[in-house]
Parts: structure tokens; sequence; C-alpha cells
């Protein structure tokens, strides 16, 4: 990843961990950059430049799935510096969408440095994602994303039948679970998308794993890897890269 001089803007030690806000050029892009814990993960980010494209590919590939879906009821679980949240509530204006976000400082942060602006088809809720989803209705959203990491892992629980098992309970029938995992594709770091693909498939359905990185990675490179499932989603985001386990 190309990472170039930085200014730092804020520091914080939260409860979750320590984040910083960092200002660099990021991916050849001058960018705003939020990162976390002792690999200074990258957790949300806005471009300073006028290029359209979210500044992580993945969020890019997101934001492309709910243009394409055209959904109503969107839950996003992780909402960070909630960049994606604003891109999507921005340019899908008969969309509602409800965010989860465990840490209260990213909602402090992302008012006061990543631009945004509460808007009344944005509901942010400061809660464990597990608690919370287990209180929705059910059958009750189009499209849920999830991107839940501390650092640049996953909680135990977030890779769990039992979770799975939820999701498909609150998502409609026709509605698809779109997740951002960081894992590679063969070895021993592959086991978080080996989890993933494993319950997803026995609670929710078809599953289909893409690559969304520009830049090309090993399969034994862990990677941002977008995970669908649901009813047709091997038709959805056709421009990308199916890849499958190895």
């Amino acid at each position: 990843m190309n990472l170039l001089p930085k200014r730092v803007l804020k520091k914080i030690n939260s409860q979750f961990g320590e984040f910083s806000v960092e200002e660099l050029t990021y991916n050849g892009r001058p960018s705003r950059v939020l990162f976390n814990g002792p690999q200074h993960s990258a957790q949300s980010g806005i471009a300073l430049d006028n290029d359209p494209r979210m500044l992580f590919d993945y969020n890019q590939s997101l934001f492309e799935l709910t243009q394409a879906m055209q959904p109503k009821n969107i839950l996003v679980l992780g909402g960070g510096a909630l960049t994606l949240p604003s891109k999507i509530v921005e340019h899908l204006r008969s969309s509602e969408i409800e965010v989860i976000e465990i840490n209260p400082d990213l909602i402090k942060l992302a008012t006061e440095h990543f631009d945004f602006i509460p808007n009344p088809r944005l509901k942010v809720i400061v809660d464990d994602a597990f608690k919370v989803i287990t209180k929705f209705p059910p059958s009750s959203y189009d499209l849920i994303i999830t991107d839940l990491f501390n650092d640049l892992s996953t909680p135990d629980i977030f890779l769990s039948l039992d979770f799975a098992k939820e999701l498909n309970r609150i998502k409609k029938t026709e509605g698809i679970v779109a997740t951002n995992c960081i894992s590679a594709l063969s070895g021993d770091e592959s086991e978080p998308a080996r989890k993933l693909l494993s319950v997803y498939k026995e609670a929710i359905g078809p599953v289909r794993i893409v690559k969304v990185e520009r830049q090309y990675h090993m399969n034994h490179t862990p990677q941002n890897l977008l995970i669908l499932a649901g009813p047709n989603s091997s038709s959805l985001l056709p421009g990308l890269e199916e890849v499958n386990l190895v």
C-alpha cells in the first residue's frame, strides 16, 4: 500500500483502542484517514481530491452495489467514521439507512474530520451490533453491510453461525448480506473467509467471494475481500473478479 508522509490531526485513546486521524498520500491520493491499533490499520478515509471514487476500493464496490440494487432499507454494521453511509444516503434519495457502531468516539470524529452531516434518513445507533440486531423484527432489510473489525481482525462472534442466522432472519427474503472480510485466500490466514463462507452457506444461502482491491495480491496475503450472500448474489457486481479459497 502506498503511504507517503503524513500530518497527524488527532490522536485518541478510547476503550476500543488507539485511533489517529492523519492527512497523507494514500494510494496516490491526498487523503484523510482514520487509523487504529498496533498494526495501524486504516478504518475509514476520505480523499481530498476531485475524484468522486471512494478512497477505499472495497467501499467503492459496496457503494456501487447499492447503486445497482437500489435498496430501500439498508443496515450497516460497523460504521467507522460513517464515510460509506454518508455517501449512500447522499446518492440514494429514497433509501433509509441504519448504522450500528459500538465506539461513540468514531461518531464524534466523523463529524469533526470526515464531513459527516446528520440526515433524517440516516440513523446511528451506538451499541454492540450483535446485541442490537437480536431485537430487530424479521425481514427488515434489503441490504445488510457488515464491516466489523478490531484493528485487522474480526471478533469471533461475527464469524459465528449464530450471527449469520440473525443476519438471515432480519434481511428480507430476496435481501443480500455484503461483508468486508480481511483474509487471505489460502494458508493459515484464510481462516476468516473460510469461516464466513461456511456459516453464510448454512444460514443464508448462495455465497460469492470477489476481489475488490485494484492492486494485485497473492492468494496467501490478507486483503479486503467482499463476500456476498443471498438469492441472486451471483449476478451482483459482475465486473469484479470472483475468487475461490484454495
